[in-house]
C-alpha cells in the first residue's frame, strides 16, 4: 500500500472519529499536493474549530518540514482555526498535539513518541 493510500485511510479514520463524537469534519482537497491547502482536515463543533495535519509513522519520532509547518500555522491562522497535529505512531493510536510542542532539529521540527505521550491528548481530551 502506498504512503499517500495509508494517509488517507488515517484521514479517513479520523473523520469518522470526529462524527462519531458529534463533530464535523471535511477532509482538504489536494493536501499534501500543494500549496492552497496546507491540512489534511478542517474539523468544528459549536465554539471550537480545528485545522488537522495528520502523520503516522512506524518509527518512534516523527519529523515534520519547517515549511509545511509554517504554511499550516499561517493557514490556520487566517482561517481562525486552531492548529493540531494529529499523531499515530504505531501501535500506539492517536495523539493529538499544538505545533508549540515541536522540537527544532535545524531543518525540521520533529516529536518522539515520548513527548508525544507528554504533551499531546487523546481525542477525547481534545475534544471535551
Amino acid at each position: 500500500m502506498s504512503n499517500k493510500h495509508k494517509g488517507s485511510n488515517n484521514e479517513r479514520e479520523l473523520l469518522k472519529m470526529f462524527s462519531e463524537n458529534g463533530w464535523r469534519a471535511a477532509r482538504v482537497a489536494g493536501s499534501g499536493v500543494n500549496d492552497e491547502s496546507p491540512c489534511d482536515i478542517i474539523a468544528g463543533k459549536v465554539g471550537k474549530k480545528l485545522a488537522i495535519e495528520c502523520k503516522s509513522t512506524r518509527k518512534n519520532i516523527q519529523y515534520i518540514s519547517k515549511d509545511q509547518i509554517n504554511d499550516f500555522i499561517v493557514f490556520a491562522s487566517m482561517m481562525g482555526l486552531k492548529p493540531i497535529i494529529a499523531l499515530k505512531f504505531l501501535r500506539e493510536g492517536w495523539l493529538f498535539i499544538e505545533p508549540k510542542n515541536l522540537r527544532d532539529t535545524g531543518n525540521n521540527w520533529a516529536i518522539s513518541l515520548e513527548d508525544a505521550k507528554k504533551s499531546g491528548k487523546r481525542l477525547g481530551q481534545l475534544i471535551s
